[in-house]
């Protein structure tokens, strides 16, 4: 059961979190034991639903876990003991929901509970690659050669992330653009000047008559298209959370035209960096295959990784495997056959996660500068249309003049 409690240092200082007991009595016990004055203790579920609420919107941004895992291996350099060290990053966290998770962690290692497994508690904080990484970096005893391993890897691709997602939300954001223009120009202005065609009893161009037509519509049914097209979008993101939505979207994504070698490359390039940090991690192959297929985030490369798990429990290689998918390059497979050779596949994963994240950075480049002039053609050509539709009856209403 959990409590949420509030007490005071020796030196007078207020902390709030939450500590796990069996009854009240016991986590007065456990807070007490810990040399803290107790101001109030509350089960956890008794909380109002408005801070549930709350909660329910909080986020920890990747690049606080960076910084975490960059300053906590600066921490551990210096021979700062464990407990002191994650009570440091407490009080410089400026983010509450993040601060709120580190005081949870600290209060669950002071009890007794190993690192890795204090850190398991906050999954949806810290992800299956992130503890595994942090378990192994505990056995083999070098957590902060682990940490700032962790910090490179994860700065890594939250970049590659961040570049991906950027050249993806320009050209969406000049196409919602474009459909706002459209609404507006359909819903209001066409029908103002619809009466104007309709006073000067003209014959209208064909162009023009299917603009009239497209508009009168969206007139009379503006609300209905709307409804129709949030409800595509809600209906698609529940979608891609069932099994069937997965399987369809993750084969759909490496499809699409140029957008999906990107995505391909990503993957590779997520895949190849996770499992080589894991294996260099000390992790046995199974378990960094299991975690790689969780961390990859694409459902027909999990479904692969996880063919491969089965084949290397009966003694098989990984690259076998991979030979027969057409999802994997034959230079992956190659590269990784070569690893499994030499018994060095975890620096051959390396070279193949570099190799593709430098191939997506140079893709990203050169599409955001392709994909500004194309835009703006294609918004040019959606404009002119309308442009020629207004204008040819209007230059008709002057020459008859």
């Amino acid at each position: 059961m959990l409590f949420n409690y509030e007490t005071k240092t020796q030196q007078g200082e207020t902390k709030t979190g939450t500590v796990e007991a069996l009854t009240q009595d016991a986590a007065v016990e456990t807070l007490q034991r810990n040399n803290l004055i107790v101001l109030s203790v509350r089960e956890a579920s008794k909380i109002s639903l408005t801070n549930k609420r709350i909660k329910f919107f909080d986020h920890v941004p990747q690049k606080e876990i960076v910084i975490f895992s960059r300053q906590i291996s600066a921490l551990f350099q210096a021979k700062v003991p464990v407990i002191e060290s994650l009570q440091a990053m407490v009080d410089q966290t400026k983010n509450v929901t993040f601060k709120e998770v580190l005081e949870d962690i600290t209060e669950s290692v002071n009890s007794g509970n190993s690192l890795s497994k204090s850190l398991s508690s906050h999954k949806k904080v810290f992800s299956d690659f992130f503890i595994s990484i942090v378990h192994s970096g505990e056995l083999s005893g070098n957590l902060e050669e682990v940490f700032d391993y962790l910090a490179d890897t994860i700065e890594r691709e939250y970049y590659l992330t961040q570049k991906v997602r950027g050249a993806m939300i320009y050209p969406a954001f000049i196409l919602f653009g474009l459909v706002g223009v459209m609404f507006v120009m359909m819903v209001w202005v066409i029908p103002n000047l619809t009466s104007v065609f309709s006073e000067a009893d003209i014959e209208l161009p064909l162009l023009t008559r299917i603009v009239i037509g497209i508009s009168e519509i969206f007139q009379s049914y503006w609300w209905l298209i709307l409804i129709a097209l949030i409800g595509s979008v809600v209906g698609f993101l529940h979608w891609i959370t069932t099994r069937m939505g997965r399987v369809i979207w993750g084969a759909i994504q490496l499809k699409i035209p140029i957008f999906g070698t990107i995505l391909t490359k990503f993957y590779l390039s997520r895949f190849s960096d996770s499992l080589s940090t894991l294996i260099k991690g000390g992790l046995p192959i199974v378990k960094s295959l299991e975690v790689s297929a969780n961390v990859v985030g694409n459902y027909t490369y999990r479904k692969i990784i996880e063919d491969t798990i089965d084949n290397v429990k009966k003694g098989g290689t990984i690259s076998s495997i991979f030979k027969k998918h057409n999802e994997i390059p034959i230079m992956v497979s190659q590269m990784i056959a070569i690893g499994e050779q030499a018994g060095k596949l975890d620096s051959t994963l390396k070279t193949v996660a570099d190799f593709y994240h430098k191939e997506v950075e140079n893709t990203m480049d050169n599409l955001v500068t392709i994909i500004e002039p194309l835009l703006i053609l294609v918004l040019g050509i959606g404009v002119g249309i309308l442009l020629v539709a207004i204008l040819m009856p209007m230059y008709n209403i002057t020459s008859a003049m």
